[in-house]
């Protein structure tokens, strides 16, 4: 403990040495014609020998500015005012003189024309424009023929998770422009896991209004979280591109590629993978549940604003280590167009073909907990998975004349599928002694369609602010499927009563459609000078039906010809609403509010057929839903919005069905007919601060939701470890997440610290044999990562996390449960000489307070070693490998429900590769090397 004391106290005394023989810079700006002092011009220090950014800031009131912290060496200062020609100063800090003081320093006004010197600026590393958070790609260093997830990492206040989702500021990322345009429909992994890094000039992150929503200026509910990718200018006009292939030990190949054309507005895009290392290059869409889309359009267009509690869901409070999940082989191609057609219509279409096949071996422990005890359940299984799947999506946007615009939307899709499933499980009462065992194969094949097309009709009047949009949403899905099933349970501690065992040996065939629509009018018009009224009318309908037929095994002549009456059903459902609102916004020079109403009449109706059952349902539900904005800018960079919105969410028709489900046999569940819909209040706050000129800034996202009438589970266990399940509604469920990030320069070793924490609490109640049981649950992530160039050639990223986790069940305090887990990286960055390139990083995972087996420390270790060569530097060879230490295994507990699970899952594991990659432009330099800074040009 001494030696590492000892080893800090080094490190802090050497840091203070080196500070105290950095320097400062600082002056004064004065104008040409009245000699007053220039306030607010950015002053900019640039390495000399490559105008590299080294540090900014901004003159004060009387013209003065300081610089401090700066190294050693010879810089270029750059003075830069919009109201202003731009002039430079050479500066050199050396050891006996680290402090400078410029004359003053006069700069000419626009009206007078300087000839000798003309600068291109970048733009600083952060900055805020309007609502947009715009990141400057050239300011954050990536590895030569890296990614645009890759660079997403450095960003501050963005957060890449293991799958590729990407998130900002707390809020899930949904989906990823390629200058505002489409790039392969609505998923983000397709731009973020295959363009490459070194095309990006600018990232954009802002909250993307639905296309009726950005005529009228009204949040109608479907905004989205959404990266916009600007290219770098060369990029537009030209090719440019990867193609990378490897091969590697155990097996293991990798290939892709990359290919784009662009050319003004046209852009041409066509990208391939194929893997079987868990490099995933898109999104997997399940098109065989429709439970998605009927809630997607459920809740479109109904005038209130969208909440989701992304990042931190404490419905499902995971904790994993572990890099993959899993064994996946994945294939995948397509093409992507974008186009212009005359002044004001604009033309996309895409096509992509993916082949996913994952492969998981999993155990599985969990306590369950009853009101005087608890039992243990133990589960091996390995399932295996393979997903054909075609997706076509076009958009047409047709500019009629400068009033009139019809946007076209249609999207197809086909999926064939083929699961199997096998798992051998164990019942334990809470002395230990065996309750049931068993063991189950599960396998499902199917094949599934869909199509979807969206239609928008926008117009606009002579008079400023009063608009007209008609939209209209159709979607039709069918699926066809059948499966096996396959299980044999041995019971214990009967009665005499009771079965010995029970073994299942099924067919099973299902078939199942879905049909909906939803229309909306909005209409605004302008009230007084800042004021704008909208009223909107809409109307869905939703009609799904689903036909189940099961065959259980006849012994007398070896088929499956015995009808199954409890499990063999179909069902016709239909939901919809009629809504009709009025919201009023108005807009002052830094302040804005919307309030608005919205009257929404809900019906659920449908007709289940059973064995010799027959239920209908009937329901309907009215709603009166407020919904409030604010949004107030403290200054150009720092602006504060907070939101309001009054959600309902109907119970689905498997809730409702009163017929038990025994597909597994221990686990029953029935439906409950006199559920009630759920009725949430959302507020969300957002707040952000940025210094493009100090390079600081500070995102913070907190989101809170009480909801009324949740729908949970009632849950009835009996002495064989059988649990019955039926759901119920419950008042005083709370649920909120937060995330907070704070960015930092660190001048004395050139580097940044991005600071950050998520924050979660929940509070639920659940049912389990008769009693309540409220469980509260408190998570907090602190985490900290230093990005630093001690270095030109070298890049270091150091981060620590902590993941702490608490559960406190009122049924039984002596269950409540606290764990964490703790994450410590590093990454190395080297450009060697000659072209040669090391890149190294290491994780190490700590999980504490699991069960026993649980708390495994995993470390991995992955290191490349890459050389650039041939003309332009296209080409790269790399030598790889993965998880050197060959320790990878994913570990992740859960403990919101009424139990604490914990599972461990085979994950992939050592692995070396030999890849060559070969870049298809005419530069193997990447942001590493240009673009990071601030350019002067002399004639």
């Amino acid at each position: 403990m001494h030696k590492i004391y000892l080893l800090l106290a080094a490190c802090c005394l050497g840091l203070t040495v080196h500070a105290q023989r950095n320097g400062t810079v600082s002056g004064v700006v004065t104008d040409t014609i009245a000699q007053q002092p220039v306030i607010s011009a950015t002053i900019t220090m640039l390495k000399k020998k490559d105008s590299s950014l080294v540090s900014f800031t901004m003159t004060d009131n009387k013209g003065h500015f300081t610089i401090s912290n700066i190294p050693v060496g010879d810089y270029r200062l750059l003075i830069t005012h919009i109201n202003y020609h731009a002039a430079a100063r050479p500066i050199t800090i050396s050891a006996t003189a680290p402090a400078v003081q410029l004359p003053a320093i006069i700069l000419q006004d626009l009206s007078r024309t300087l000839k000798e010197v003309a600068v291109t600026a970048e733009a600083p590393p952060v900055t805020l424009i309007d609502d947009t958070i715009q990141y400057n790609a050239g300011s954050f260093r990536t590895p030569p023929n890296a990614s645009v997830e890759q660079l997403l990492k450095k960003l501050p206040g963005v957060q890449v998770d293991k799958d590729g989702t990407v998130k900002a500021q707390g809020q899930k990322v949904g989906k990823v422009l390629v200058d505002g345009k489409e790039f392969f429909g609505n998923d983000p992994k397709m731009a973020t896991k295959n363009l490459p890094a070194d095309a990006v000039d600018k990232i954009q992150v802002f909250d993307r209004l639905s296309d009726a929503a950005q005529l009228t200026g009204f949040d109608d509910g479907n905004s989205e979280k959404t990266i916009n990718l600007k290219l770098k200018e060369d990029k537009k006009k030209g090719q440019f591109g990867k193609i990378n292939a490897g091969a590697g030990t155990n097996d293991r190949y990798e290939g892709r590629f990359n290919i784009n054309s662009f050319e003004g507005a046209r852009q041409l895009s066509a990208i391939g993978l194929a893997n079987n290392v868990n490099a995933e290059g898109f999104s997997f869409m399940d098109l065989m549940n429709f439970s998605g889309e009927q809630s997607r359009m459920q809740q479109s267009g109904n005038g209130s604003m969208s909440f989701k509690m992304d990042g931190n869901d404490l419905a499902s409070t995971l904790m994993g280590s572990g890099s993959g999940n899993g064994i996946k082989t994945i294939w995948g191609g397509g093409v992507n167009y974008n186009n212009s057609i005359g002044a004001q219509s604009n033309l996309n279409g895409s096509y992509f073909y993916n082949r996913y096949n994952p492969h998981q071996e999993s155990t599985v422990q969990r306590q369950y907990f009853l009101p005087d005890s608890s039992y243990f359940y133990n589960q091996q299984a390995v399932t295996d998975n393979l997903n054909n799947s075609h997706r076509l999506n076009l958009v047409a946007e047709i500019g009629i004349d400068s009033f009139h615009s019809i946007k076209i939307s249609p999207s197809v899709g086909y999926q064939e599928t083929r699961n199997s499933s096998s798992s051998n499980y164990t019942t334990l009462l809470e002395n230990g002694q065996l309750a049931n065992q068993g063991h189950s194969n599960n396998s499902n094949n199917g094949h599934g369609s869909n199509f979807r097309n969206d239609l928008l009709f926008r117009k606009k009047f002579h008079r400023k602010g009063r608009t007209l949009s008609l939209s209209l949403q159709n979607s039709i899905n069918e699926s066809q499927s059948h499966g096996s099933l396959e299980t044999v349970n041995q019971f214990y501690n009967r009665s005499a009563s009771l079965p010995a065992y029970d073994s299942i040996d099924q067919r099973n065939y299902t078939s199942g459609k879905f049909n909906s629509y939803n229309a909306r009018a909005v209409y605004t018009e302008p009230l007084f000078k800042h004021s704008l009224l909208e009223l909107s009318l809409g109307h869905s309908n939703n009609h799904s039906t689903s036909d189940k037929v099961t065959y259980d095994y006849n012994g007398l002549n070896g088929k499956f010809d015995q009808l199954n009456p409890a499990l063999t059903n179909n069902f016709e459902n239909d939901y919809g609403y009629t809504n009709a609102g009025l919201r009023l916004r108005t807009q002052r020079k830094r302040l804005s509010l919307a309030a608005g109403i919205n009257w929404q009449q809900a019906t659920l109706q449908g007709k289940i057929i059973a064995g010799a059952t027959d239920s209908v349902i009937r329901k309907t539900f009215y709603n009166m839903l407020p919904t409030f904005r604010f949004k107030y800018d403290f200054t150009r960079f720092r602006h504060l919005s907070i939101n309001y919105a009054a959600l309902t969410n109907q119970p689905t028709l498997a809730q409702l069905q009163p017929v038990p489900d025994i597909t597994d046999p221990l686990n029953i569940h029935a439906g409950n007919p006199d559920l009630q819909q759920e009725l949430t209040h959302a507020v969300q706050l957002n707040y952000v601060s940025v210094d493009p000129f100090r390079n600081k800034n500070l995102f913070a996202f907190f989101n809170l939701q009480e909801t009324q009438h949740k729908i949970v589970n009632y849950d009835v266990v009996d002495s064989l470890g059988v649990k019955r399940s039926q759901p119920v509604n419950v008042n005083g469920v709370y649920n909120m997440t937060g995330n907070i990030s704070l960015g930092l320069p660190l001048p004395v070793v050139n580097g940044t610290v991005n600071i950050s924490t998520n924050l979660g609490y929940s509070k639920t109640k659940q049912f389990i044999n008769t009693a309540p049981n409220t469980i509260r649950t408190f998570t907090m992530g602190p985490a900290a990562r230093f990005d630093l160039q001690p270095y030109d050639k070298l890049d270091l990223s150091l981060s620590a996390g902590l993941n702490y986790y608490s559960t406190i069940y009122t049924l039984q305090a002596a269950f409540n449960t606290r764990y964490f887990s703790q994450q410590y990286a590093a990454e190395i960055d080297w450009q060697l000489p000659a072209n040669y390139y090391l890149n190294t990083s290491f994780t190490y995972t700590l999980n504490g307070d699991r069960a026993a087996g649980f708390n495994a420390h995993v470390p991995l270790w992955n290191a490349s070693f890459s050389k650039q060569f041939l003309r332009f530097n296209r080409g790269e060879l790399k030598l790889s490998v993965f998880d050197l230490l060959n320790q990878n295994v994913g570990i992740s507990r859960s403990s919101n429900q009424n139990y604490v699970e914990d599972s461990r899952v085979t994950n992939l594991q050592r692995f070396f590769m030999l890849s060559f990659t070969y870049s298809l432009s005419k530069t193997g330099l990447t942001t590493r090397d240009k673009g990071r800074g601030l350019k002067m040009i002399r004639p």
